[in-house]
């Protein structure tokens, strides 16, 4: 029987019946492996039950755990084929379990196998029975057990216990009372449901709250469920009321007894709801078995919680219940949603039971989950009823809170909408009568009024009009309609064929210029030229003014004071670090938010097509993957091509021929070539002392005061005081530090002022001097006008240098090591070296690159020199030219002196943290070097810059009239320079030159007798080669033939303070009288 059992196992017969039984016979007689394959693929639940009835005798836990084990493989199939997925085998497994244990589990042979998990026992009698590792083993050996979620009166295992699925809730607890729905979005929940409710059971559930609420819900927590006409699903997402939980745990020990009224699952999405009606507390006292991936929900056994009594006779409880009413009815009128609910319950509800009422008030309330639980579990009456009263007025309070703003915002939004209704009404009224015109009509007659009284360009006009039409044709509501309308508003936008009246009067721009601006002759000169040719020829020319020069010196104040000159408008924007040519062209249209670029934006806010336009920092330009603005920049400022300016957004001709571009930057060797070829460099080096002192007196002490607040009568500035501030605190090249040390004192003498004010006291006139000058801006960063206030050591001597910031002292020093065995000829000292532990050096012990060199002449030994103070590769090469130079004039000398030629030199220049580069400091440096070898000092107060040459020769250099200033300030009164830069001394002014020497030399012999005193260095032993030397001595007086020469000629001005003769006794007064008439004396 059982080979024929196991026949028919294999062969799958297609009965139903058929494959039932052979699975009971296979089953009851011992074949439990094949029969139990065999079961697991049956496709209805119904059919697995009757197996698992038909053979349920003297079955082994292993097969129950083979049931449970296979029901993940069979969870997509029903008794309809593949269809909806149902856990099918899971809940046929478990409510056999179930019916087994209805039907007789304690008779004798059950036990629990304790072996964890959920597993399923079956005896010889049919009976089956549930254990889980967290199941009390003391469960098993009750007498008798009711069927889990089948209500009805069934017999309980021990006292007033009842065996229910836990539903656990997540936003609130369930209060008896009343109906309510709780949304489940977890489909395996609902399915479990489904299934069991399929089999007449689960009519009643443990509703038990999280103890916390899952991070994920508040998440996922969007939409409600709108069941439309027909019973479709109008819903993207469910409310996450209740769900699973991974023990039991994390559910609350006390809960409701949920009957379940109604189960629906939707099935377009996931989850469904479900009606229930909360019956009575109830308690959790163990749990039968723990939440499975088969059996989703848990299995507890639960005790009724008996309502507390009420003392009619006690006065607190009836106020606090005639507290609630009142407030409750308070709420319903203040809050539509607890109205609609209160309306629905309260004809079955008997609001003169005071828990009942309690029930009610906290079932409907929005309060926290806690809170709610805390009434849900509070066992006396009266705590009850005062948690409660707490509850309702919260939720009043929040009601009336709300119902204020919707009240605001409904009275908001009907007064908007009732203006939109009479504007509506009102153009449907004038369009009638033929006043009002439709919207798109009314933006074109504003575009074309927009351009009535202007001229423009065939091409422009031609795109006007074609934009026009378009804009007729699109609907309002398009995107491209605000495209297209945005594009008008700029081309109409634009200044075509509109000028400003310029000023013709040149007396005029000079007294605007000079009201502006102290000193800054040469400049104003200049742009004075630049404005009366525009007078004459009736248009700029297209020159385009690059003004130059350190900061502070007022470049940008130069540019607004032309277009005050002229009476033009005035637009400044910088350039300094943009890297987009866009910001000059502007983007195409078919990009999301294009607009034009600065040029167009410039001529729509001048509305003018002759703006003065300064760019400003265009030495700072960018450059990367977006573009090269200077590029742009050349078509720009082209005045053969910005006649016809094409920007990328309008993409229409623009003239901007007529404006006058003025350009501002610190230097010029950034600037690109072709870039820099289209502007004339006006170049302004900086202030002096005399003239920051005039600035300071007629513009900036003004300036500030009034900014600040700070009125003449109540501060005095002394003079020496502002002549120490300029001297020690203010010694840059323009006058923007001037400025901030002036502000500086307004707000210190303004806060005086206020305090005396408040205390009522009388406001005294505030006197800064130089003993008191430290007080008010601190102690000044320059406390010595130069490195060496007196005569230098030898090897030290004064250069000057050009900056970013104006020319500035640059002091070179040079110091000898010598070498083991060398001896100075000249004064017979032998330098001795020693290592760190005092030990002499030997020849093999110094560096590898000193030992063995040659010198020039064939002989060994070579000096060396190291270079320090963060020198520019071109002033590295410089030293190197100086060091081979000063060796071979050393030798022309012939005195036998071969120091540069032994010794290592160590050539510094002070201030290392200051870049320095530049060839200009090569005649300083060759001085530096001959000054150590000769041991003679360089005379005193003679400052000197040149490019050196290896044969000798001095050559030009740039930023003389800086370097003059910087000698100034130094206090240095001989000046040595190259002979071609003579022209560029002579354009100073005369108060630049005012007690300066000028020595102008062609070569370094010159240099040679100018910077050491005769008695101490030896002579040259041949004639100075080179042009003759020329020298220039400013004095305030000047001679009296001179004084009348001058006075007789067009140029006497330029040499009325000068002397000029030859130093140079081979040279004849034919020379000398050559000279004068070439510089016009």
């Amino acid at each position: 029987f059982r080979l024929k059992v196991s026949r028919r196992c294999r062969v799958a017969p297609r009965s139903p019946p058929m494959a039932a039984r052979a699975a009971s016979a296979g089953l009851r007689h011992g074949t439990g492996a094949e029969a139990l394959q065999f079961v697991c693929r049956l496709r209805c639940a119904s059919h697995v039950r009757a197996a698992l009835f038909g053979g349920g005798v003297a079955a082994p836990a292993l097969r129950g755990v083979a049931l449970c084990g296979s029901a993940r493989r069979f969870s997509g199939r029903s008794s309809s084929g593949y269809g909806r997925r149902e856990p099918a085998l899971a809940v046929a497994a478990w409510t056999s379990v179930e019916d087994l244990v209805a039907q007789g589990a304690s008779r004798p042979g059950v036990a629990p196998t304790g072996t964890g998990g959920d597993t399923m026992c079956m005896n010889d009698e049919g009976a089956g029975g549930s254990s889980s590792s967290t199941s009390s083993p003391s469960t098993s050996s009750t007498s008798s057990t009711s069927s889990a979620g089948t209500g009805g009166s069934s017999k309980l295992v021990g006292a007033g216990s009842k065996t229910l699925f836990a539903l656990p809730l997540y936003r609130k607890p369930a209060f008896p009372g009343f109906h309510q729905i709780v949304q489940v979005s977890d489909q395996d929940v609902i399915a479990f449901l489904v299934a069991l409710r399929q089999r007449d059971q689960a009519k009643f559930l443990g509703g038990f709250m999280t103890k916390e609420l899952p991070t994920d819900v508040a998440n996922h927590d969007v939409g409600e469920i709108v069941v439309e006409d027909g019973g479709q699903v109008g819903a993207q997402s469910l409310r996450r009321d209740a769900g699973r939980v991974q023990s039991v745990m994390e559910l609350e020990e006390i809960g409701t007894l949920l009957q379940v009224v109604d189960l629906m699952q939707y099935p377009n999405i996931s989850g469904g709801q479900i009606v229930v009606m909360p019956q009575q507390r109830i308690r959790r006292t163990r749990a039968v078995s723990s939440p499975s991936p088969d059996v989703v929900l848990a299995a507890v056994g639960v005790e009724y919680v008996e309502e507390p009594s009420i003392d009619p006779a006690d006065k607190r409880v009836k106020e606090i219940h005639q507290e609630i009413s009142a407030r409750m009815e308070e709420l319903v009128q203040a809050s539509v949603v607890h109205k609609d609910q209160y309306e629905k319950v309260s004809r079955y509800f008997d609001a003169k039971d005071p828990l009942k009422l309690a029930d009610l008030v906290a079932g409907m309330s929005l309060a926290d989950r806690e809170e709610l639980q805390a009434v849900l579990v509070e066992a006396r009456a009266k705590k009850r009823l005062e948690k409660v009263l707490d509850i309702v007025r919260k939720d009043l309070d929040l009601a009336r809170r709300q119902s204020r703003a919707k009240t605001q915002t409904e009275e908001k939004v009907s007064k908007e909408q009732r203006q939109a209704m009479l504007t509506a009404q009102m153009h449907a009224i004038m369009r009638e009568l033929g006043i009002d015109k439709d919207e798109k009509q009314v933006l074109v007659a504003k575009f074309r009024d927009a351009v009535g009284n202007k001229v423009l360009p065939p091409e422009a006009s031609k795109v006007l009009e074609a934009e026009l039409a378009k804009l007729g044709m699109l609907e309002p509501a398009s995107s491209e309609f605000s495209v297209c309308r945005t594009y008008l508003e700029w081309l109409t936008a634009v200044p075509w064929g509109q000028y400003t009246e310029e000023n013709r009067d040149i007396k005029h721009a000079e007294k605007v210029l000079d009201e502006d601006h102290y000193g800054l002759e040469d400049v104003k000169e200049r742009i004075l030229e630049f404005i009366a040719v525009s007078f004459l020829k009736d248009s700029v020319q297209g020159k385009i003014m690059c003004l130059a020069g350190p900061p502070g010196v007022g470049k940008t104040s130069i540019g607004k004071s032309i277009a005050r000159a002229l009476d033009r408008k005035f637009f400044r924007f910088s350039v300094g670090g943009m890297h987009d040519v866009a910001e000059l062209r502007g983007h195409r249209r078919t990009y999301v938010g294009a607009m034009p670029g600065k040029m167009i934006q410039c001529l729509k806010m001048t509305e003018s097509s002759n703006p003065v336009i300064l760019i400003d920092e265009i030495d700072k330009l960018g450059r990367d993957f977006r573009g090269d603005p200077s590029s742009a920049f050349l078509e720009i400022l082209d005045p053969e091509q910005n006649s016809n300016f094409r920007d990328h957004y309008l993409d229409v001709p623009v003239d901007l021929s007529r404006a006058l571009f003025v350009c501002t930057a610190n230097v010029t060797d950034t600037i690109p070539g072709p870039l820099l070829d289209r502007m004339e460099v006006i170049r302004i080096a900086g202030y002096v002392f005399e003239e920051k002192l005039a600035i300071a007196k007629d513009y900036l002490i003004p300036q500030t005061g009034e900014q600040s607040g700070v009125d003449p009568a109540n501060l005095e500035l002394t003079d020496e005081a502002l002549r120490k501030m300029i001297a020690d605190y203010a010694r840059e090249a323009g006058v923007r530090q001037l400025r901030k040390l002036l502000e500086k004192v307004n707000r210190k003498v303004a806060l005086k002022m206020v305090r005396q004010k408040e205390e009522q006291e009388t406001q005294e006139k505030t006197v800064v001097g130089l003993d008191n000058l430290a007080q008010f801006i601190g102690q000044p960063p320059h406390l010595s006008h130069r490195l060496y206030s007196g005569c230098a050591p030898p090897g030290v001597v004064m250069g000057l240098a050009w900056t970013q910031l104006g020319g500035a002292s640059l002091f070179i020093e040079a110091i000898g090591h010598g070498r083991p065995g060398s001896c100075e000829a000249a004064g017979g000292i032998e330098f001795v070296t020693n290592d760190a532990g005092g030990k002499k050096k030997e020849p093999h012990d110094w560096p590898v690159e000193d030992r063995g060199r040659k010198g020039t002449d064939g002989h060994g030994g070579g000096g060396s020199m190291k270079v320090t103070g963060q020198l520019g590769e071109v002033m590295s090469e410089s030293s190197q030219v100086s060091l081979t130079y000063a060796q071979l004039f050393m030798r022309e000398l012939k005195v036998g002196n071969r120091y540069l030629e032994e010794t290592l030199i160590h050539l510094h220049v002070p201030e290392g943290s200051v870049p320095k580069d530049g060839p200009s400091a090569g005649i300083t440096m060759a001085s530096a070097l001959l000054s150590l070898a000769l041991k003679a000092p360089i005379v005193q107060d003679l400052a000197m810059t040149g490019e050196l040459t290896l044969s000798g020769n001095v050559l030009r250099v740039g930023g003389i009239k800086e370097k003059v200033i910087a000698a100034r300030r130094e206090g240095a009164k001989t000046l040595v320079l190259p002979r071609l830069n003579e022209s560029d001394f002579l354009e100073l002014k005369d108060y630049l030159r005012v007690g300066i020497t000028a020595h102008f030399v062609d070569h370094y012999d010159d240099v040679y007798r100018l910077a050491f005193d005769p008695s101490a260095v030896p002579p040259l032993p041949f004639a100075p080669r080179g042009l003759p030397m020329v020298t220039i001595k400013a004095s305030a007086e000047a001679p009296d033939d001179l004084a009348d020469e001058a006075k007789a000629s067009s140029a006497g001005s330029d040499v009325a303070a000068c002397a000029v003769w030859r130093c140079s006794a081979a040279v004849g007064s034919e020379a000398a009288a050559l000279r004068a008439r070439r510089i016009g004396a």
